[in-house]
């Protein structure tokens, strides 16, 4: 029997994933069951079916196989090129030279603006991790792992609003 998320579901599911993979980007609706059903035809992951109260509809709870896990483990342990991160507007100020300087300010600033705010919700998300940790000492250790990685994007906030603030100043 095949189930179609009610739209509820789906919302809650991306909240859900949002909320526990915020350092690694946005994550839709478009992404998540799609994906859901690939891993499920490979055998790496696996569902039941929850039956849900009054009118609210049955849902899907997915869990990895013993395949799954395998196969994550390897993916994990396996070497990992060097990746570079160029987004358009790193290469839009690579070609700064064309623009007009007022322009160009105008655009920093604008991305100046976006970064604060994406580093203040990485902060708040990161203190409410935080203050969880005290409420369920038991899972300290992966509480810890995800505070780590959310370091890092805070880090590259914080990086990237310092090279708005270097470039806004060199257009001065």
């Amino acid at each position: 029997m095949w189930l179609t998320p009610s739209s509820t579901a789906r919302r809650r599911m991306v909240r859900f994933l949002k909320q526990r993979f915020v350092p690694f980007g946005p994550i839709s609706h478009t992404q998540v069951y799609p994906a859901l059903a690939r891993l499920e035809q490979k055998g790496l992951v696996r569902y039941h079916i929850v039956d849900q109260q009054a009118v609210r509809p049955n849902k899907k709870v997915y869990e990895l196989t013993e395949e799954g896990r395998d196969t994550l483990r390897q993916w994990v342990e396996s070497p990992t090129p060097l990746g570079f991160f160029y987004g358009d507007f790193f290469l839009k100020a690579y070609s700064l030279w064309l623009a007009d300087p007022e322009r160009m300010m105008e655009r920093f600033r604008e991305q100046a603006k976006l970064h604060q705010e994406q580093l203040k919700l990485y902060e708040q998300a990161l203190q409410s991790r935080q203050l969880a940790i005290s409420a369920e000492s038991a899972k300290a250790d992966s509480f810890e792992l995800r505070d780590m990685l959310f370091q890092y994007v805070i880090g590259y906030e914080r990086n990237y609003l310092a090279w708005c603030q270097a470039m806004l100043k060199y257009l001065e």
